[in-house]
């Protein structure tokens, strides 16, 4: 089982940035990073998850997990990966783990995962490296526990903290629960919308899509005690410039799984944010442009 939550100290000497989902775009990535003059000795990358699927080279976006300077928390992609790597190991695990592997395994084969990964299915070493690494990326990052937002404390996971609850939409985690791996309410059985079925919070975080959910619908949010959550999972191109903040979650996927779809998806791209500074770059099929942060109306 992946770990749930990481904390981080700040970083004193350099520069947190955040980018969103990746999708087998790494060339892109290594652009966006050459754009803000990244730091490879005192800056960090903090990454929202899925690496891999979509985009034209999944095998170089794992790569990037040796880097010293990535942090990514897991994406349900990335998971379903895990999962399908996990396969020749089921016989080890516990019967609920056992079912879980097999159906995230099973989602990946739906998702058009093996259309990258056969390539490199007899290279053992390599899956069994890959599955290494995978295995020990978190749900959940927090850097700078110990001062408040916007200058400090933030944290990174994959889709979102909230859930339905009586018609309203409720941000269900604060920031003295979240950084409690034990909490109880990981284990809390609920339907998680995009997930499509029942699953716990360490589903929810990888699936959820309530938020999004909820401004579509005109539904009532709630927000809690939190700090500022960059999140990705569902792709929401900036409006005007700005990019998607609502209940302390700031949305980063920007559409980078279209890449090479440009003619039809010319606003969407790759999103590097940084926290400091609090401004991001997009980068599209044909440009790079500046993005900063706002309040979205309904969606």
């Amino acid at each position: 089982m992946n770990p749930r939550v990481i904390a981080h100290p700040a970083n004193l000497q350099g520069r947190d940035f955040i980018v969103g989902d990746l999708h087998g775009h790494p060339d892109v990535l290594y652009r966006l990073m050459d754009q803000v003059g990244f730091d490879y000795d005192t800056d960090r990358l903090f990454s929202v998850g899925d690496l891999v699927d979509r985009g034209p080279n999944s095998a170089g976006a794992l790569e990037l997990l040796d880097a010293p300077w990535l942090y990514p928390v897991l994406g349900n992609h990335d998971a379903m990966l895990l999962a399908t790597l996990n396969l020749g190991h089921v016989r080890e695990m516990r019967r609920e783990k056992a079912q879980r592997t097999a159906a995230y395994a099973e989602l990946f084969t739906r998702n058009g995962g093996w259309d990258w990964l056969r390539l490199y299915r007899r290279d053992e070493e390599r899956c069994e490296r890959w599955r290494s690494a995978l295995a020990q990326i978190p749900l959940v990052r927090i850097v700078d526990a110990e001062h408040a937002a916007p200058a400090g404390r933030f944290q990174v996971l994959h889709a979102e903290l909230a859930a339905e609850r009586e018609n309203t939409v409720a941000v269900c985690w604060n920031d003295v629960d979240l950084a409690e791996d034990t909490h109880p309410r990981w284990q809390e059985p609920h339907p998680v919308i995009g997930y499509d079925a029942t699953g716990t919070w360490e589903d929810h975080l990888l699936w959820g899509r309530s938020l999004r959910y909820a401004l579509s619908h005109e539904n009532p949010i709630v927000p809690a005690a939190l700090s500022r959550t960059y999140v990705g999972h569902t792709i929401t191109p900036p409006r005007e410039g700005r990019l998607l903040q609502v209940a302390e979650h700031v949305f980063l996927d920007t559409g980078a799984a279209h890449l090479d779809q440009a003619e039809q998806y010319r606003n969407q791209g790759l999103t590097l944010f940084c926290h400091q500074e609090q401004q991001g770059w997009m980068a599209t099929a044909t440009e790079i442009v500046r993005v900063a942060l706002g309040n979205a109306p309904a969606l």
